[in-house]
């Protein structure tokens, strides 16, 4: 009965959604500001699944590039509910039905494959980012159960360098079910409709989302470095094995500093 009164209630929201979609769509004057749209529909998402969310640390104002580690499509509301930012997604999203609409009303920046793909998207994100905005990414590249990380593929963080704005890892870690079940994770070969059923069917969730400290990039650093030390700041939070011995070691003298 919990399912079926909250399916209800996600399928009002998915209309108001798409009323949202054409508002901006079709907005003569483009002046529309995206992201505030953005934050309060997944706001209103989050409380329809009943997942409640608990913030630590300090939220860093401004432009800001935020990386984070990637369990869930949950992640995106969980982000998007926080901070005013855009996303990057792969191209195929762009065409889904309802998902791809409300991905692009929302501005996201996808990734396209073929020559020049990914340069080109370093260019858009470069640019979103010296304009003041905000972009997120999940640089795993495919989502995990929260209990380890994969590494961080380190191109689009040259975005960061060649804007000079700050990355800020963001670390998130999902309640398990009541026999211990990991009911966020979105991995192995289920479908979205699978997962979503697992979670209007949860009573309640709490997500924990840790603001690591910002990393300020530097001119010419290394894009491979800075990748590096967005993954040791959000392993320490989540997932402390899967640190490399050495970065380990250096997550470990850092914080003793």
């Amino acid at each position: 009965m919990l399912a079926i009164f909250r399916g209800a209630r996600l399928i009002s929201h998915l209309f108001t959604g798409i009323a949202l979609v054409l508002l901006v769509t079709l907005d003569p004057t483009r002046r529309i500001a995206r992201e505030p749209l953005t934050r309060w529909w997944n706001s209103r998402l989050l409380k329809i699944l009943n997942i409640h969310l608990r913030v630590h640390g300090q939220p860093l104002a401004g432009a800001q590039m935020i990386v984070c580690n990637h369990i869930s499509w949950v992640d995106i509301p969980v982000i998007a509910a926080s901070e005013l930012t855009r996303f990057v997604s792969k191209v195929e999203v762009a065409s889904w039905p309802i998902a791809g609409w409300l991905s692009n009303a929302a501005g996201s920046f996808y990734i396209r494959r073929g020559a020049g793909g990914t340069k080109q998207l370093i260019q858009a994100l470069a640019a979103h980012l010296r304009g003041g905005g905000s972009a997120t990414v999940f640089p795993e590249g495919t989502t995990t159960d929260g209990d380890r990380m994969l590494k961080f593929q380190p191109r689009l963080f040259a975005a960061a360098i060649d804007s000079g704005c700050p990355v800020q890892p963001i670390a998130l870690r999902y309640s398990r079910a009541a026999n211990g079940e990991n009911i966020a994770a979105f991995v192995g070969e289920q479908t979205l409709t699978n997962n979503l059923n697992r979670l209007l069917k949860e009573r309640e969730m709490t997500v924990e989302l840790t603001y690591c400290a910002p990393i300020q990039p530097q001119v010419g650093q290394d894009r491979t470095a800075l990748a590096q030390a967005a993954h040791a700041a959000i392993c320490a939070v989540v997932a402390p094995g899967s640190l490399p011995a050495q970065q380990d070691g250096e997550q470990r003298e850092s914080l003793a500093a």
